[in-house]
């Protein structure tokens, strides 16, 4: 009996090393599905997701949902159609992507989400911010920007879906460090969905509701632009050293962001790794894949880099946004 087990054994690892093998020889296909490319950091995240496929020498196929889940879900079922070895999927909605992963856990084809979780169905790897702390350090450099102010230093949020687990943790994280704070208080939080268009006119509302509101905070800086627009309109687009100015603090470390802090009119971003999350989802693959190596983790967050005017010529380099922001200037 314990030679059949050993052989038994001996023969999980000969099928095993075989599929490692075969894999190696193979050209392997990885389909990756994203939100949209509206978002700088999905443009820069698919950018780089190809330049490391490239390096590694993998297909790689980016599709862009734009914004509707029922495409993202029949995206990935062709990619199962197509025979692809592994999907990448930065959700548009974390319950409504479940029964896409499920369908490809039936199939055999291995699923990592990147950036938003998938509620549902088994997932090889996951890899995203670590928003809740991302949302909780835009609002303690707020606090201590207003720590000598008694308040009440009224705060808009343009809080996003709340069912995109991401963006909603962030919010969760901004109000509790905001609870600690009395002299904080949150006048308006409309939910805006994932429509970049609805800040524009967010903001005009926000403001004529509430004119004394002193800080913005964006949970996901796309959503930037449209605030700016509004923010001329009002009457209430000042630099930082100006005592009228509006504070602005937000997630994401994008070229528009970073262009803004640059000529003095955003204050802080929690700046995300975002762009390296399908890279390191299409390495994750090819290491198990070729080698048959499985991450050390199921789940890693990736802490964010706090950017601010005061340390802005120390760590810009390390900003995704930056470097996006200076290939543009070069080109114009």
């Amino acid at each position: 009996m314990r030679k059949v087990v050993l052989l038994g054994i001996v023969v999980c690892f000969v099928v095993m090393a075989l599929g490692v093998a075969a894999f190696a020889e193979k050209e392997i296909h990885i389909g990756v599905t994203v939100p949209g490319l509206f978002s700088p950091a999905f443009v820069e995240m698919k950018r780089q997701g190809e330049l490391k496929a490239q390096e590694l020498g993998v297909k790689v196929t980016v599709v862009s949902a734009e914004n509707d889940i029922d495409r993202q879900f029949e995206q990935v079922r062709d990619f199962i159609a197509a025979g692809v070895d592994g999907i990448v999927i930065t959700t548009i909605d974390s319950y409504g992507i479940v029964k896409a992963v499920e369908e490809a856990n039936k199939a055999g084809v291995p699923v990592i989400t990147v950036d938003r979780k998938s509620f549902g169905g088994e997932v090889f790897y996951h890899e995203e911010t670590d928003n809740f702390n991302a949302g909780r350090l835009c609002a303690v450099y707020v606090a201590h920007l207003f720590k000598d102010h008694p308040g009440p230093i009224e705060i808009f949020i343009e809080r996003l879906d709340p069912s995109v687990d991401s963006v909603e943790d962030r919010f969760q994280g901004f109000m509790f460090e905001v609870s600690q704070w009395p002299n904080l208080k949150v006048v308006a939080a409309p939910n805006l969905g994932m429509d970049v268009g609805k800040a524009f006119e967010a903001t005009i509302n926000a403001f004529q509701a509430n004119p004394n509101i002193k800080v913005i905070f964006l949970p996901g800086e796309p959503w930037l632009s449209g605030t700016v627009s509004a923010l001329k309109q009002l009457g209430k687009w000042f630099p930082r050293n100006d005592p009228n100015h509006i504070v602005m603090v937000g997630v994401d470390g994008d070229q528009f962001a970073v262009e803004n802090m640059i000529e003095g009119y955003y204050d802080f971003s929690a700046v995300q790794a975002i762009d390296k999350f399908v890279a390191n989802a299409i390495e994750v693959f090819v290491q198990y894949f070729r080698e048959g190596k499985k991450p050390p983790v199921k789940e890693r967050y990736v802490p964010v880099l706090g950017l601010c005017p005061e340390n802005f010529d120390f760590i810009k380099d390390r900003v995704w946004g930056y470097r996006v922001y200076m290939e543009q200037k070069g080109k114009q």
